[in-house]
């Protein structure tokens, strides 16, 4: 039997796209395509089975054995994408055999990290809710049980409407973000969303707009980009001030040729704030995927050259198989890096891009989308470059005319400090131009006047 190639096999290239005006961002579906479905090769040649019950994936991809949060955002990949996956039924297999049965409320129905000692945290229950909630895979046999997840969620949430690892420890702005996104998916109307955004929002001000690790950090792109994408989803009417400035924000200080990808770490006292910590977790992050998906959802209109340039960033990281030399060697090799990745090209493969009185012009060969902020000006007046190429246009079409113009205007000028009289001026100017004028004239009446060729 033949065994598969590791590398997916070349992708037919599309032909080369024209460079674009300033200003105007080009979006290439070819590109897209090709790189989604190189990375969703990598995850089926990076399966692995588990020893004992079903299979699934570990964040370094190089690793064989599975873990469940990794395992959740594999699978989480494949439904997003709406692609089938031949390994699903072990992957649910697999979660379930992990899922925490305890006599404990605040430990049952969730899922540990392979460095959270066994115990349940929202870095794992959260991602694997989402996943499951979102495959509506609960009524399927052998899959986890989602009931005892989602009240492990509600019970683990803290008394400030946040959540930290698990009840009782600090709140933390990445993992109230997992647990509302988790939540929104299983039921948007439960009070505990409307108190975790109310603890996301509490403190933001048009001074202070973005959001960093913990309320009183310092800001980044990354937990800024997050926090709007939850609030999508979890506040999608919401659209006041303070919104809008963090989007302000957020376009300010995103660097779209920087992949911005570091690791959260942060201590985990399971005993209580007071208690010494037991163990340390670190989060993946990978700011410029996130904060190109939260763009695409600005109220305003999608910031097409922004976009455009992160676009362009990702795209130049080619995707291979890890075995063979990593992810196109920028640190990709990780899980978590190849799905912020996918999740940032999905939101660019789900067209169309429009917002609430936005106006669509359809062209014979274009689509022109103008924001609605910008509906009572001219269709000509936001097509970047429009009077520039005009202009050329016109020089190319009458630069004769404009050079006798400017021979004229010399001319009169040598006249008004004496270097020639007028009679000079008329006999050397202006009768050779009228002379030209009239030739131009008479030319083009000929041309007019000329019958059509016999078609044969």
């Amino acid at each position: 039997m033949n065994t598969p190639p590791l590398i997916p096999p070349a992708i037919r290239p599309a032909p080369p796209v024209a460079d674009p005006a300033p200003g105007v961002a080009v979006l290439d579906t070819a590109v897209l395509s090709a790189r989604l479905d190189e990375s969703f090769d990598v995850l089926r040649d990076t399966y692995a089975s588990a020893q004992g019950t079903g299979g699934g994936w570990y964040h370094e991809l190089t690793r064989p054995e599975p873990g469940a949060t990794a395992t959740a955002l594999g699978l989480l990949a494949f439904v997003e994408a709406r692609r089938p996956f031949e390994h699903f039924d072990e992957g649910l297999a697999f979660l379930a055999a992990r899922q925490s049965v305890s006599t404990e409320p605040l430990r049952d129905g969730g899922w540990a990290t392979k460095t959270s000692l066994g115990m349940p945290v929202v870095e794992a229950t959260a991602w694997i809710a989402r996943f499951l909630a979102s495959a509506r895979c609960d009524l399927r046999p052998g899959a986890p049980d989602l009931r005892r997840a989602h009240r492990w969620l509600l019970r683990n949430q803290n008394a400030d409407g946040g959540w930290g690892s698990m009840h009782g420890c600090p709140s933390r702005t990445w993992l109230t973000c997992l647990a509302l996104r988790a939540l929104v998916r299983l039921d948007p109307f439960e009070p505990a969303v409307t108190h975790g955004v109310e603890w996301l929002t509490a403190d933001r001000t048009l001074h202070r707009p973005a959001w960093g690790p913990t309320p009183t950090a310092a800001p980044t792109v990354t937990h800024t980009a997050f926090t709007l994408l939850t609030l999508v989803e979890a506040a999608p009417d919401r659209r006041d001030e303070r919104v809008l400035a963090a989007y302000d924000w957020l376009r300010e200080h995103l660097d779209p040729a920087d992949s911005d990808v570091w690791i959260e770490t942060y201590d985990v006292a399971p005993h209580g704030p007071a208690a010494k910590p037991v163990w340390r977790l670190a989060l993946w992050h990978y700011g410029l995927p996130l904060a190109l998906a939260a763009l695409l959802q600005d109220p305003r209109g999608v910031p097409g050259p922004l976009v455009g340039r992160a676009f362009r960033t990702l795209m130049r990281e080619e995707v291979v198989d890890p075995r063979l030399g990593g992810l196109g060697g920028d640190g990709l090799s990780s899980l978590w890096t190849l799905w912020w990745r996918l999740e940032a090209l999905n939101a660019l493969s789900r067209p169309p891009l429009l917002r609430d009185g936005d106006l669509v012009y359809w062209l014979p060969d274009a689509t022109v989308v103008q924001h609605a902020h910008a509906r009572g000006r001219p269709l000509s007046s936001v097509l970047p470059g429009r009077a520039h190429r005009h202009v050329l246009r016109l020089l190319r079409r009458h630069w004769a005319a404009l050079a006798l113009a400017l021979v004229a205007l010399g001319s009169l000028v040598g006249v008004a400090v004496d270097l020639w009289n007028w009679r000079d001026f008329w006999l050397s100017v202006i009768l050779p131009i009228m002379l030209t004028v009239m030739q131009e004239a008479m030319k083009r009446r000929r041309t007019q006047q000329r019958p059509p060729p016999a078609v044969r």
